[in-house]
């Protein structure tokens, strides 16, 4: 496998990582790094969380790795909208890829899999953390917005899952804006500060798994005993390598396997603190996260600490890290989504904007399994991930230590992700495909 040329960098400042409880936690120092570990995990987010601990839980007696190019919280998995949902509508960012009431009906078994084990680490190690269940909605303005909720709703109730559907008045009256035409409400969702809830997940790890953040990875040796060579030197030997590195898979293994897996870039900004004028339209409602229905709609939230969240503006990673004056053009169109969304609030400013990346494949499908031999890789595909991410660590661990499952049988069959065709008509036909789609939006975005 080539060497590591290409490894994460933060875009802008993320909000949720320097509002969280448990930034400063510390870690296993790396002068602990051994040259020896049964199994280790590069990426330390939901993922690769979620992979130490299903690799404990199978064998308690093994000894495991977990680590991470930055802080863990600070990358992907701490820049996400903090959506935790039993409940998820797969959709294509770039492609057509259709999805049944059974495949919904799957994801959303794993999904209460995950999201159990969640709030059991949170319950049995008394985890201070913001973890809500608050619900959340999905809101349409457009036409197609609207013909698109229904058809949720249809599928919601085709699986059986509680919702409101909630008309302008009503939605309003939840919301505090008179944005959204129509809205559906599912109240199993969480609402987290994801950089929090990963980080102190990463804290009640078995003893047996050693934690290693601002760790970057320089070589991934496959073999029948692989190592993992990190940029300070040390060589760790191991059993299997678990990599749950988002889109830089490809940094690591560039070849008809991770070919399929590519990226864009999303960016958020955090208000400051609302003044009480500011937070009157506010002060009787519990906080809330809305999703657009159409993929490039605003994703937004009212955070319990008075503080207002969008997300919006999506373009093509052609290259993973993005460039300073990509994020400066995305704080005028932050700006518009928020304007459009709270009246009146103009002169409420941005305390924090960052970018984030977000995997995706063709047909939405992840990818998943083992890339080069005795190395194994779980990579989200459509922008659902915190328990999408979960599930790809779960499963990767029972891969690796042949726990055999109805679940594992059919990841294993229908996890194959779609051809993309290769640069530069991969970027080319992205960009194309994104501004249709944020044309479709319309004000949305």
């Amino acid at each position: 496998m080539s060497v590591v040329k290409n490894l994460p960098e933060g875009s802008g400042v993320n909000a949720w990582f320097e509002l969280s409880k448990y930034k400063d936690y510390k870690f296993n120092d790396k002068t602990e790094i051994k040259d020896r570990y049964d199994y280790v995990v590069v990426g330390a987010g939901f993922g690769g969380v979620f992979a130490a601990l299903q690799l404990s839980k199978n064998d308690p007696a093994s000894s495991i790795a977990l680590i991470d190019a930055l802080p863990i919280g600070y990358f992907s998995s701490g820049r996400n909208a903090g959506f935790v949902t039993r409940t998820q509508f797969i959709k294509a960012i770039v492609g057509r890829k259709k999805f049944t009431n059974e495949d919904h009906a799957f994801i959303t078994h794993l999904n209460n899999q995950v999201v159990d084990t969640f709030e059991d680490l949170i319950k049995e190690h008394k985890l201070d953390i913001n973890w809500r269940h608050d619900g959340s909605y999905r809101g349409a303005v457009e036409p197609r917005s609207i013909a698109a909720l229904k058809e949720i709703a249809s599928s919601l109730e085709g699986i059986g899952v509680d919702f409101e559907h909630l008309d302008s008045q009503r939605t309003k009256e939840r919301l505090g804006t008179d944005f959204y035409k129509e809205s559906i409400y599912i109240p199993e969702t969480r609402l987290i500060n994801p950089s929090e809830a990963i980080r102190a997940f990463a804290s009640v790890l078995p003893s047996n798994v050693k934690v290693f953040e601002n760790t970057p990875v320089h070589e991934i040796i496959e073999g029948d005993r692989p190592q993992v060579v990190l940029k300070n030197g040390i060589t760790i030997n191991t059993d299997k390598v678990i990599l749950t590195v988002s889109a830089f898979i490809r940094s690591f293994v560039q070849d008809k396997k991770t070919d399929p897996v590519a990226a864009i870039h999303s960016f958020g900004a955090l208000t400051r603190v609302l003044n009480d004028d500011e937070y009157a339209r506010f002060k009787d409602l519990k906080p809330w996260g809305l999703v657009g229905t159409h993929p490039s709609a605003c994703t937004v939230r009212l955070t319990p600490y008075r503080r207002l969240f969008v997300r919006t503006d999506i373009a093509f990673a052609s290259k993973l890290n993005i460039n300073p004056d990509r994020l400066d053009k995305s704080v005028p169109l932050l700006r518009r989504a928020f304007d459009r969304r709270f009246k009146g609030l103009d002169k409420v400013q941005f305390e924090y904007v960052y970018g984030g990346l977000i995997s995706f494949t063709g047909n939405s499908t992840p990818l998943f399994g083992e890339i080069k031999k005795n190395v194994y890789a779980g990579v989200t595909s459509d922008g659902t991930g915190v328990t999408r991410a979960a599930i790809l660590g779960r499963y990767l661990a029972d891969l690796i230590q042949d726990k055999k499952s109805d679940e594992l049988d059919r990841i294993i069959r229908t996890y194959k992700p779609s051809y993309l065709p290769p640069e530069p008509v991969r970027t080319i036909g992205a960009g194309i495909a994104l501004k249709i789609k944020d044309y479709q939006a319309g004000v949305e975005l």
